[in-house]
């Protein structure tokens, strides 16, 4: 049975910042994560809405000392066609505010882009989007999950689909060396689509020693899904290691990528089987020796209930080693399968942890169906979206204080 206690009625732990209405060039339906900045300024995308209802980049200001609402902004509405289409990715922020992302849609053969968006000279100007690289389908294709930036300004990403095989592809660009050139893409690994995984939809996680960390959706022993890392050798190729495939009985299907804790285990979200298909949260532990395997402890068995049920997206540390994150579905909303959640899990000694429901979303302003992961914040605060919701029904930003 799993351990978990029921959340009281919504408190105002919860606040809702922001609901997209749709209309009249706003967005709608936040599929990824926001990007919080130092100054208090959130980031973020929508999938849909905006002038050309292709999606949109999108800007939340926090009010001034006294008091208010935030301010929402679109920075710029995709248009379609070679600009790009679906921005289910969010924006990552570089050197000098630019932000960067992929969407899933648009560019020149219609699989999809990453993009730069550039702040504005001068106050009050626009911000100017510019496509960095149009996937072709050999490349890779349909990008879903954000982009990383490394070393010297590259940035590396998945594609859900392309390559070789047709089942994904892990891709690095690399800016150009002078002002005006082509940022140049190689693709460092293709999905064959078996043992080694198959259609990553999360973004990759960097490691200490440079390393990369992510899942893939499908593909595995069991073809239920994988946790992969990719290493850069001394010969300067990168080798993918599969440190865990998904069996069911385990969970399956992690749309999420990881978040590495701080004693280097790996922790993460599967959105299917287990209890009829509802997911799980996992632990995998560094191997204890050379040659070891990595060493996998489920967290929690997620029941679809009011527990919680499909998170889509990987926990976020907190103080105490705690994890905080998201479900999908589940809670005791009035639909037939809850309008998602957020959740605690707590390590109790001995290998257990205990999970708690810290708020059940009801489905009206303050939003539904929480696909992404919550975003820390100072003071203990938590950041996120909710794809569904809000008065308009079109997804939420929202505020959140365990």
């Amino acid at each position: 049975m799993p351990i978990y206690s029921a959340a009281q009625t919504p408190s105002p732990a919860l606040t809702t910042l922001y609901s997209f209405s749709g209309e009249d060039g706003d967005g709608a339906g936040p599929y990824s994560a926001v990007t919080y900045s130092a100054d208090g300024t959130l980031y973020g995308t929508t999938a849909y809405g905006g002038v050309f209802n292709s999606g949109t980049i999108f800007e939340l200001t926090p009010p001034g000392p006294g008091g208010g609402a935030w301010t929402e902004t679109v920075l710029h509405s995709f248009a379609g066609g070679n600009d790009g289409t679906y921005p289910y990715a969010g924006v990552v922020a570089g050197t000098g505010g630019v932000l960067y992302g992929t969407t899933n849609y648009g560019g020149a053969a219609g699989l999809g882009i990453v993009y730069e968006l550039t702040p504005p000279i001068g106050q009050g100007g626009a911000w100017t989007e510019t496509v960095l690289h149009s996937f072709s389908g050999s490349d890779g294709a349909y990008p879903y999950a954000n982009v990383t930036i490394g070393a010297n300004g590259k940035l590396y990403g998945t594609t859900e689909l392309g390559g070789t095989s047709n089942y994904g592809t892990v891709f690095e660009l690399t800016p150009p060396a002078g002002s005006g050139g082509v940022w140049t893409e190689t693709v460092l690994y293709n999905f064959s689509g078996g043992s080694d995984g198959a259609c990553p939809y999360a973004a990759l996680t960097t490691g200490s020693n440079g390393d990369f960390y992510s899942s893939t959706v499908a593909g595995g022993s069991s073809d239920k899904g994988t946790v992969f890392r990719l290493a850069l050798t001394k010969g300067g190729t990168w080798t993918e290691t599969v440190l865990h495939s998904f069996t069911g009985s385990d969970g399956g299907f992690p749309y999420a990528g990881v978040t590495i804790g701080t004693n280097g285990a790996l922790y993460g979200t599967t959105a299917g089987s287990v209890n009829a298909g509802n997911g799980s949260a996992f632990e995998l532990s560094p191997p204890t020796g050379t040659g070891k395997p990595w060493t996998e402890t489920v967290l929690h068995k997620f029941t679809g209930k009011s527990d919680g049920g499909a998170p889509h997206a990987a926990p976020s540390l907190g103080p105490s080693g705690s994890l905080y994150g998201t479900a999908f579905g589940g809670g005791t909303g009035n639909r037939f399968n809850g309008f998602g959640l957020l959740y605690q899990l707590t390590p109790t000694g001995g290998g257990s942890w205990a999970e708690s429901v810290l708020y059940e979303f009801q489905g009206g302003n303050d939003g539904a169906s929480p696909n992404a992961a919550l975003i820390p914040g100072p003071s203990g605060v938590f950041y996120g979206t909710t794809l569904g919701g809000g008065t308009l029904g079109q997804g939420t930003v929202f505020a959140f204080t365990p």
